[in-house]
């Protein structure tokens, strides 16, 4: 049975302006990821005309963001069967079959956008990380020659740069992987707002306290929010909490970000989130905590006692957190900073992250997410766990049984497998889980040293990496 025959829709015509300015309603309400407001007004459209591709295509992303992935992959395989020359679609396909787990789907699909067009590099991109292009084949060449044309937009550019980069790597070529790597980076545009950073931790150190407010309500999931650096390990111990019965998860969600957003928007002049927040009744904050769970849950009923949100750079947003959901746990992901900085520079993030565009912005936001992080913990003492990625995959059965008691979990056998799991995985270590816990991770920086120079630099050079290295210690034996 689809999940959303279980849902109550609200009903179209109080929420739906008519015409045209539909699609434009639909896209905002999707833009803002409030799916079931805008599936309702999809499938009303398409009782209208069943074959509007960009409807169908609509409605296939929200059906997927709200966990109904048969459903979603039915329209787009409804799609590709009737717009065949259509490459983006093949595309899209073949994403949603990787994020599910089904590998040969995704790259038999790739192929199939690939065919269709042979300068969608996104596919290229893509077909690569699952299936590996030998440096001589007529997939790089073709590449090679899309790269020298110049005619590419900056994403497109940074995709090819990207593609060549892990080509290279694979064939022992780091040098010259490095340098298609810092191509691609180059290609994208965007601004790391380091002071307004640093002004938002400064502001956490001086006057966030941790709330003393009332437990959550009888029924509300409780909630575990996994988070650290992109590139940390995240992922992983995401997917371990989730193989617990007892566990549901929502991914990377923007839920704690909206919230953080939408108090912002009531602050006065002068005024910081914390002393906002501290003026605040328990009414009110029930009211923002009625906000986050109707977002972070999208509306879906929950089959969980306990709910992982594990969007890495939820870190910086602990405090409110913690404010609004005094029962939550956390977990910080501590892993050795230049493994972490040069995963962060050699992935392609197809949105955010804009600190991982250069050396010096990994570094720079490395130190305000440790500055963060010591106050948060120092504060926060037995809700909030600071876990060594190095200690877990080496130790796995030990790290597990003390992330299960932090949480307050009993024991399960299936988190020792994770990638048996069925969850969907939508981030850049989708293909790491499925290998399970291994300790491959571990000290890819070291094939990159001289290039990584810079970056060891502007974090402090040695002093600032051997501080850092009493923090993992004190992580694993915690």
């Amino acid at each position: 049975m689809s999940l959303m025959q279980n849902i109550q829709l609200p009903n179209v015509s109080e929420i739906a302006p008519s015409g045209i300015e539909r699609f434009a309603k639909i896209d905002e309400l999707i833009a803002e990821r409030e799916f079931p407001l805008a599936l309702p007004m999809l499938l009303k459209m398409l009782q209208i005309d069943a074959k509007c591709v960009d409807t169908l295509n609509r409605a296939a992303i929200c059906y997927f963001e709200l966990g109904d992935a048969a459903t979603a992959l039915a329209l787009l395989q409804f799609i590709t069967e009737n717009w065949p020359k259509k490459s983006i679609y093949w595309g899209k396909l073949a994403e949603m079959r990787q994020f599910t787990g089904d590998i040969d789907g995704a790259i038999a699909n790739y192929k199939q956008a690939i065919k269709v067009d042979s300068n969608n590099v996104l596919a290229i991109f893509k077909l690569n990380h699952l299936e590996p292009f030998k440096r001589e084949s007529k997939q790089v060449s073709r590449l090679r020659k899309l790269d020298k044309a110049g005619k590419l937009t900056g994403r497109g550019q940074a995709l090819v740069s990207s593609t060549l980069g892990q080509i290279e790597a694979k064939n022992g070529r780091h040098r010259a992987a490095f340098r298609h790597f810092a191509r691609s980076k180059a290609a994208k545009t965007g601004e790391f707002p380091l002071e307004d950073l640093n002004n938002q931790i400064d502001a956490q150190i001086s006057d966030f306290q941790p709330s003393n407010g009332k437990p959550v309500t009888e029924g509300e999931p409780r909630m575990i929010f996994v988070c650290g650096l992109p590139r940390s390990g995240t992922t992983l111990v995401e997917n371990i909490l989730s193989s617990h019965s007892d566990v549901g998860s929502i991914g990377e969600s923007f839920a704690l970000s909206q919230t953080v957003t939408a108090i912002g928007k009531r602050l006065t002049p002068g005024q910081n989130r914390w002393q906002w927040l501290k003026s605040r009744t328990d009414d009110e904050i029930a009211i923002l905590r009625e906000y986050f769970h109707r977002v972070a849950l999208k509306g879906l009923p929950n089959e969980h006692g306990v709910i992982v949100d594990k969007m890495p750079l939820n870190c910086l947003d602990i405090g409110v957190a913690q404010m609004l959901l005094p029962d939550a746990k956390f977990i910080f992901m501590v892993r050795h900073p230049l493994d972490v900085g040069l995963s962060n520079f050699i992935t392609n993030f197809q949105d955010g992250n804009a600190f991982s565009q250069k050396l010096s912005w990994i570094a720079q936001m490395t130190h305000e997410v440790y500055r963060s992080a010591d106050d948060y913990s120092a504060k926060l003492a037995g809700a909030m766990r600071m876990q060594s990625f190095r200690a877990l995959v080496e130790n796995p059965e030990e790290q597990i049984r003390r992330m299960l008691e932090h949480t307050g979990l009993p024991w399960q056998d299936s988190c020792m497998h994770p990638e048996r799991g069925e969850s969907v995985v939508r981030t850049a270590s989708s293909l790491q889980i499925r290998k399970g816990i291994n300790s491959k991770g571990l000290g890819k920086w070291k094939t990159y040293e001289d290039q990584l120079q810079p970056l060891l630099t502007a974090l402090g050079g040695q002093e600032w990496l051997s501080h850092w290295q009493t923090i993992d210690e004190a992580a694993a034996f915690s």
